[in-house]
């Protein structure tokens, strides 16, 4: 079974509980957020923000789980810090992680870009790119959305896979048809019903809640 954290962005004015030093981090990104003819227009409009990540039972405050949140780039702050900020938070994310590794498996429907600890764990799975018969390293490859996101397809472990550049063109344009098999492998069906099953370099346990 999976763990569930949350991740939640905090409104730049809810920042009376960082440090100073985050604070004034804040605060210069935010200078940004302006109509400022000098700034080159991909820097207009940027929008500041806290991202905090915390167990959801230590959110909610069950006894005996005293795992620590976390502010992106910063490092551990105290629980009961994170329960004030996530009261002004303006959006949430749902996180799922590995229970042992803590690694993060799935973040739904709530981020298109898979998270770097999401594409790390994809790219060291398959080693390489998920196209038959291609050796091209996954470091290399575009982490693609079996089910593409404009399908409602999530961004997890099993509906993402490395593709290189040829293969992903191939994917959307050849006539090719892709089923994600769940545990990072590929089948590849050819406009001419021909069958190709890619499997990772490596696999990842399963973990199924336990029987009710």
């Amino acid at each position: 079974m999976v763990s569930m954290m949350f991740s939640f962005e905090v409104n730049p004015t809810h920042t009376d509980h960082l440090t100073p030093p985050i604070r004034a981090d804040v605060f210069c990104d935010l200078l940004i957020d302006g109509t400022v003819a000098q700034h080159p227009k991909a820097a207009r409009g940027i929008r500041a923000t806290v991202v905090v990540t915390v167990p959801a039972l230590a959110l909610l405050g069950v006894e005996g789980v005293t795992d620590p949140a976390e502010v992106e780039g910063v490092g551990p702050i105290p629980i009961e810090t994170a329960r004030e900020l996530a009261g002004n938070a303006s959006g949430w994310m749902r996180v799922l992680t590995h229970p042992e590794t803590g690694a993060v498996v799935s973040v739904g429907r709530t981020r298109y870009r898979p998270p770097p600890e999401l594409t790390k764990l994809v790219t060291w799975r398959a080693d390489r790119c998920m196209g038959p018969g291609c050796g091209k390293p996954a470091s290399q490859c575009q982490i693609d959305h079996t089910v593409a996101w404009s399908d409602g397809g999530e961004t997890s472990v099993t509906n993402t896979a490395p593709l290189c550049q040829g293969h992903h063109t191939v994917k959307h344009h050849g006539g090719w048809v892709i089923t994600h098999l769940g545990d990072g492998s590929l089948e590849w069906v050819s406009p001419h019903g021909r069958r190709y099953i890619v499997h990772p370099e490596r696999r990842m346990p399963t973990f199924y809640p336990n029987a009710a």
